[in-house]
Order: structure tokens, then C-alpha cells, then sequence
């Protein structure tokens, strides 16, 4: 787990344990994922199990975006992201678009609902998601409500 400090007190050295990581008032629900091969923003699950599924992390605009191709069209949600004050690998993420473009390209837009979460959280902050490894191919993170993420630069590198 992220963020870790090593056991140094212990008598296991190389143990990891989990340090305190919280982000104040934001509000934003933590916790274990229990769901294999979804994605979930807002209550919303959509299947992924045989689909590629992008994150798109603009540092410059300081935006994310998810977006994945499905049978009946393409789903996207996105919004600002901010660094966390408290964990620097972690990204906190506002979300305030969702949109369904259909294949015959009728867009159903869903935005509208996070409005409304925002009020009843009392924060525009939605989720985090942190990067726990990088490299020139490869980014390993999670979010948080438990989602493990594996992402390559190479779309022909990933097998469904």
C-alpha cells in the first residue's frame, strides 16, 4: 500500500507498513475494491473485462480523463485534478464531466450529476488517484476506492 513506511522498529525490516494518508475535509470516500474488470464513477459501473479502458493524465492542463470504447458507443468522465498537500504522488481529482456518445453519435452528457455530489459531500473533490510506479512504458497507481490500476503507452500491449 502507498503511502509506506518500513518497519524500522519491527523485527520484520522489510515489512511495509500503511502510514496515515488522509486528505482532511475533502470528503472523499476510501475504500477496498470488490469489483473485478469495472469501472465505477458516481454509482455508475460499466463493465470493462474485455475492453481497453484509457486514462488520460494532462499535467499541463492538470486534467484527467477515463475513456472506453463499448459495444454501444464511447463512455468518458473527467475533470481537474490538484497534487494532494498530503501525499505527493497523489492526485485529487474534481470530476465534472461524464458523457455517453453513441455510436450514431447522439451524446447522453451526465455531468450534470456531480453537481449534486459535490453539494452532498459538501467538497468538489470526487477520488485520488495515485501513481505508485512509473517508468517509460508502464504506470502502476490505485484509487480511491480500492481500484488497481496497470496502464502502458503501447495500446497493442495490452491482451484482453
Amino acid at each position: 500500500t502507498s503511502p509506506s513506511v518500513v518497519g524500522d522498529k519491527d523485527n520484520f525490516p522489510n515489512q511495509w507498513k500503511p502510514s496515515f494518508a488522509s486528505e482532511g475535509d475533502s470528503n472523499i470516500e476510501t475504500k477496498q475494491f470488490n469489483a473485478k474488470g469495472s469501472v465505477s464513477a458516481a454509482g455508475i459501473n460499466v463493465d470493462t473485462s474485455n475492453r481497453v479502458v484509457k486514462q488520460i493524465i494532462d499535467v499541463k492542463e492538470s486534467i484527467v480523463t477515463n475513456e472506453v470504447e463499448l459495444d454501444f458507443g464511447r463512455a468518458v468522465a473527467g475533470g481537474p485534478f490538484r497534487q494532494s498537500p498530503n501525499v505527493p504522488n497523489r492526485a485529487i481529482v474534481s470530476f465534472d464531466k461524464a458523457d455517453i456518445t453513441l455510436n450514431n453519435g447522439f451524446v447522453i452528457n451526465l455531468g450534470f450529476v456531480f453537481p449534486i455530489l459535490n453539494a452532498l459531500r459538501g467538497s468538489t473533490d470526487s477520488g485520488w488517484l495515485e501513481t505508485t510506479f512509473l517508468d517509460e512504458d508502464i504506470r502502476i497507481g490505485r484509487g480511491n476506492k480500492g481500484t488497481m490500476f496497470v496502464l502502458t503507452r503501447d495500446p497493442n500491449a495490452v491482451k484482453l
